[in-house]
């Protein structure tokens, strides 16, 4: 039903195709004839012959005639004028192969009055090749009637033809001329090459000479209009936009098209011209261009079914425009009618100067386009540049909202693991009948600690170990020397890790505070030391040894050392615990990596 609906756009074409073949109808019958009386009748002996005799009958006014003159306004070919006694009245050009070509232009000729009388005939020799000489409509009158009727219909019929001609090739040239400025913008090129193909077969209508034989122009001229519109057709399949996936849609039926044409043409060039098969053949190749031109101009009414544009419905109204009249003019050359013109080239004009002007405008938008921004480069690369400053100042709050997100999930969980694990395990203590304040007094003292260690980890230049070290050391100096031990600080400057943050510097001071809080509760010593210092591999550490009994090999490891593995895992650092060699005792060295 929606396709029912749709088809309402083309409730004109009907009309339109009624005009197209109300047009070429009022064009078979423009004929500028001068007046009826001055007809004079024709008589060919053998129509349709290579050669053949003729008479066009002197009327019964030719001697009060002023300046009386013939005119005849269709030949098949050529021919040769005789009076009656045997002198040429005028000729069309050469009558020997190649025949001269007068088709397509009326002849014109004086006549003097003595060697005419009333009633005799004046004899015309006819040539044509392949058996089609005819001659139609010839006129004896005076020259001021004659000549403005020869006039009328050498311009229409040769006039018409050189104006677009000369309008094509100025065309070829101009978007030709753009193409080489801008060669990726194929559909200039295949314009250019299409117009001037169409104007080259467009001389079939002007030269009366032909440079070459009557065989190979036969040839070029068929093959040269196919060439035409399959470059127009080439045109429209570059000028159409990209499809959705952003290439160009049936690409290779184009290249198949152009092959299988190229394939049928020649014949053209192949079969032999005198016993009229080549001729035949005219046929089959017209008709393979009329079939090949209606599935671009299906294609073509597809596109304006999907999207009715201006653009594409000049598409539509040329190509119909193309079809009408070149379907008539295959069946005036079929009928080989010979007071018939040829209309093609009018509908072509009409379609190549539509194609043209979308063509020019295309550029000329795109032009103005470059211009733009040629002209408002720095306004725009200020606007971009001011974007990008509030982009980059927007992700920079972003930045630091996220920055503050993290960090308070970072002290929830350190606060949660450390100082609020130990105020857990303090209130199971109390909640026990036997309680020991010492034990809970210690509890409390950690949670305390571990609330220090995660306050200094927020307090200082994260990328600055040795601070980090110095307010821990503030800290727990007093707590060492009650336990009864000597704290030694050879803490020097060391090379903190990039990225090494405040999270990751707490879990580094964690690590040191269990190491000195294993020593003082089992070592049995009197002195811890703290160090730092650089890796062979360069790389820094931080070192915390004691003198006391060290640790014997059947000792299991504890839930303290384990925690430090962990810890020094999460940081991406490596923890040894060896025997001091210094002075006995154990050594517990983190590199940081």
């Amino acid at each position: 039903m929606n396709n029912l609906v749709r088809l309402r756009i083309f409730w004109w074409l009907p009309l339109y195709l009624l005009l197209l073949y109300w047009l070429t109808l009022q064009l078979d019958h423009l004929v500028f004839a001068p007046d009826p009386r001055w007809h004079a009748a024709v008589r060919v002996d053998e129509p349709g012959a290579a050669r053949t005799q003729g008479t066009i009958r002197i009327p019964d006014t030719v001697l009060t005639l002023d300046e009386p003159m013939l005119l005849i306004l269709n030949v098949s070919q050529n021919l040769v004028v005789r009076y009656p006694d045997g002198d040429i009245v005028g000729t069309g050009g050469s009558m020997e192969t190649p025949i001269a070509r007068n088709k397509h232009r009326p002849l014109l000729f004086r006549l003097h009055q003595r060697a005419m009388l009333p009633g005799d005939h004046l004899h015309v020799e006819l040539a044509a090749p392949r058996g089609a000489a005819r001659m139609a409509n010839a006129y004896i009158g005076p020259a001021a009637a004659l000549e403005t009727a020869w006039q009328y219909n050498n311009l229409m019929r040769q006039g018409v033809v050189k104006t677009v001609v000369i309008v094509l090739l100025i065309t070829a040239l101009l978007i030709g001329s753009i193409w080489l400025f801008y060669p990726h913008r194929k559909e200039y090129l295949w314009y250019a090459l299409g117009s001037a193909l169409w104007a080259v077969h467009s001389t079939n209508h002007l030269v009366r000479d032909i440079p070459v034989s009557d065989r190979l122009w036969a040839a070029l001229i068929p093959f040269t209009i196919g060439l035409s519109i399959l470059s127009i057709m080439t045109m429209i399949y570059y000028y159409m936009p990209l499809g959705a996936k952003g290439e160009r849609q049936h690409s290779r039926s184009l290249r198949y098209l152009w092959a299988a044409s190229l394939l049928l043409a020649l014949p053209l060039f192949l079969l032999p011209y005198e016993a009229g098969t080549q001729a035949r053949y005219h046929s089959v190749w017209y008709g393979f261009l009329v079939i090949l031109f209606a599935l671009v101009l299906a294609y073509v009414v597809q596109l304006y079914w999907e999207q009715q544009t201006t653009k594409r419905l000049l598409f539509v109204l040329c190509g119909f425009a193309m079809l009408v009249f070149g379907i008539h003019d295959i069946w005036v050359f079929d009928n080989a009618e010979l007071t018939r013109p040829y209309l093609l080239h009018i509908a072509a004009l009409f379609t190549l100067l539509s194609q043209y002007f979308l063509l020019v405008r295309r550029f000329v938008l795109s032009l103005r386009e470059t211009q733009y921004y040629a002209h408002h480069l720095e306004e725009l690369v200020d606007e971009r540049e001011q974007a990008l400053a509030a982009n980059y100042q927007k992700m920079r709050m972003l930045e630091q909202e996220k920055a503050v997100v993290d960090e308070r999930e970072r002290i929830m969980r350190d606060i949660h693991d450390g100082f609020g694990g130990h105020l857990v395990s303090t209130l199971a203590m109390l909640e026990q009948p036997n309680a020991a304040l010492p034990a809970v007094k210690e509890n409390i003292q950690d949670a305390l600690n571990d609330l220090r260690l995660v306050i200094d980890s927020l307090d200082f230049d994260s990328q600055d170990i040795t601070t980090a070290l110095g307010m821990f050391r503030s800290r727990n100096r007093r707590k060492i020397k009650q336990a009864g031990f000597e704290l030694h600080w050879a803490v020097e400057d060391i090379d903190t890790p990039t990225g090494f943050g405040a999270e990751k510097t707490l879990q580094l001071l964690r690590i040191v505070q269990e190491a000195i809080t294993n020593s003082i509760k089992h070592s049995g010593g009197d002195k811890i030391t703290v160090s730092t210092g650089m890796e062979a591999d360069g790389s820094s550490f931080v070192q915390i040894a004691d003198n006391g009994r060290g640790i014997a090999d059947t000792n299991q490891p504890g839930k303290g050392l384990a925690s430090m593995r962990k810890r020094a895992e999460r940081i991406g650092a490596q923890l040894v615990i060896s025997p001091n060699l210094a002075a006995s005792g154990t050594r517990v060295r983190i590199s940081l990596r």
